[in-house]
Formats: C-alpha cells, sequence, structure tokens
C-alpha cells in the first residue's frame, strides 16, 4: 500500500465514523468517493448502462446497510469492494449475460458482415464507430463467466493487484492469481484469434459492425451509451502497473479495456442523493 492509499484510507475511516454517528454530508462524500469506480465495475460486467446503475445502487445500500460492521481491520476500501464483489456474484442473471453466454454466441451470424460492401461503410461518423467498439470489447467480456468476469476486470482491468483482488473475493492470492490467468488466456485466445484491434493480421470489423448496428438501431450518435460522459480513460486512474505480467496480457488490457473511457454517470451528484433518499435506508440513517 503507497502512501496515497494510506492517505485515502484513514479519509473514508473517518467519513465512515461520521457517517455511522449520523452525519449526512460524511455519507454522501464517502458513497460519491467510491461511485464512480463502482459504476465503472459494474458496467463492464453486465454491459447495459442501466442495469449497471441499478446494480450499482443495489450493491451500495448493503454498503450503507452494514457501515455500523466496519471494524476497521482491512482497509475501508477493500470492505467495501467485498460487500459490492458478494452482491455482483449473487445478483440474479441481467439481460445481456442472457444474450452472450459464451463466445461461439458472441460470433452469431458473420456472413452479413462478411458480404456488406465495403462502400457500406463510407462517411461514417467516428464517434459512432467508437461507440461500436466500446460496446464490442465490453460485450466479449459477457462470454467469460460471471466469476472470471469480475476476476479480470477486478486484475487486470483496474489492477488492484493478486493480494487485494484475494481480499476483495476472500480468497488466497495464489488462487486469484490462477483465476485470472485463465480468464486473461480464454479472452485473449477469442479476441487476438478475431479483433483487428489487438491483432492487424485479423480484418477489423468495426467499420461494417457500426455499419449493421447502426440499421439495427443499436448505435446512434444521438443515444451513446459508451462513448460518452468521460473526461478520463481507465488507464489514468489505475493503480501501480504490475511488471509480472506477459506481454498478451499487457497488449490485451492497453490496446483494448484500459483505454476504455471511465465513466461518470450523468447528475451524479443526485443519482447519490437518490440513493440516499431510498425508504429501505431510512431506518439506518438518524441524520443530526
Amino acid at each position: 500500500m503507497n502512501i496515497r492509499d494510506v492517505s485515502a484510507n484513514e479519509e473514508d475511516r473517518q467519513l465512515c465514523t461520521k457517517a455511522v454517528a449520523g452525519n449526512k454530508q460524511a455519507l454522501e462524500l464517502l458513497i460519491q468517493r467510491h461511485y464512480t469506480f463502482v459504476y465503472n465495475v459494474a458496467l463492464k460486467l453486465v454491459l447495459d448502462p442501466t442495469d449497471a446503475e441499478d446494480i450499482t445502487h443495489d450493491a451500495l445500500v448493503k454498503v450503507i446497510t452494514h457501515l455500523s460492521q466496519f471494524n476497521g481491520n482491512s482497509a475501508f476500501r477493500t470492505w467495501l469492494y467485498r460487500i459490492v464483489a458478494n452482491h455482483f456474484l449473487d445478483m440474479k442473471r441481467r439481460k445481456m449475460e442472457d444474450v452472450y453466454v459464451n463466445f461461439s454466441s458472441f460470433v452469431g451470424n458473420t456472413e452479413t458482415l462478411e458480404n456488406m460492401p465495403e462502400e457500406a461503410t463510407t462517411g461514417l461518423d467516428p464517434t459512432e464507430v467508437e461507440e461500436t467498439r466500446l460496446m464490442c470489447t465490453t460485450g466479449m467480456l459477457m462470454c467469460l463467466t460471471r466469476e472470471q468476469r469480475l476476476v479480470y476486470i477486478l486484475g487486470d482491468v483496474f489492477e488492484i493487484g493478486h493480494t487485494a483482488g484475494a481480499d476483495v473475493l476472500a480468497i488466497s492470492p495464489d488462487n486469484f492469481r490462477q483465476r485470472l490467468a485463465r480468464a486473461r488466456a480464454d479472452l485473449h485466445a477469442f479476441i487476438h484469434n478475431r479483433c483487428g484491434l489487438l491483432n492487424p493480421a485479423n480484418a477489423c470489423r468495426c467499420p461494417k459492425k457500426t455499419r449493421l448496428w447502426i440499421d439495427q438501431g443499436l448505435v446512434s450518435k444521438e443515444k451513446l451509451m459508451f462513448n460518452t460522459r468521460y473526461t478520463q480513460r481507465v488507464k489514468d486512474v489505475v493503480q501501480d502497473f504490475r511488471k509480472d505480467d506477459i506481454e498478451s496480457a499487457l497488449t490485451l488490457k492497453e490496446t483494448l479495456y484500459q483505454n476504455h473511457p471511465y465513466q461518470a454517470r450523468q447528475h451524479e451528484q443526485q443519482l447519490v442523493a437518490n440513493l440516499l433518499a431510498r425508504p429501505e435506508l431510512s431506518k439506518y440513517l438518524n441524520w443530526n
């Protein structure tokens, strides 16, 4: 843990103590400090922004209702992420998990793309092509099991480290490392053999897929879901770079997932306020 981590943990502890004592502002600040990260993990986990917002709120409700149980034996961030991770693993299936159940289902029928003439992609808006790229590469994560997705998102995309990841998932560091290696290998094998973004030997399908998804009403520059509301990318917020990653893992995460937007929800402060106003929290929140 570096100095920045120690300072952040102490601030979290102080805010938690004040929130449990009934300080509304402290609780709002505490939730705001972690909302964006939890939402970004959720978005990678379930693909759909509305579902991601819903499960973010449900997970943070569990955090709030258990604040008084935080005993300081671990970093507050680790304690919070453990509650969030358990919720994400145990929650009901979300709609995109039934669309992409494995890599075969993601491939689908490629005949339409293969037969599409190159001129069909003329004049595409770059923001729509980027939207397609983000949606497609995030969709590839959905082909992993939910546990594999969460391990990969925490371990590689956000680089929380094997020890911290193990603490969050309540497993051993070796177990976390093994699960991460398996998820990484499965994902890399699929993407490396199909995606031109990762492997220049493959033809890039992004423009053709963009045209197809525009025609199907899945992509529109007037209704962007992924290429919007961000000032940073994931690589700007990840922790210390790990030196032990193999080259294929570095290429996978740096070329694709760490280059994704680190998104903030529109009116995020209002979303937190709405969260704290939920009726089921009233008995836990004795404001002073």
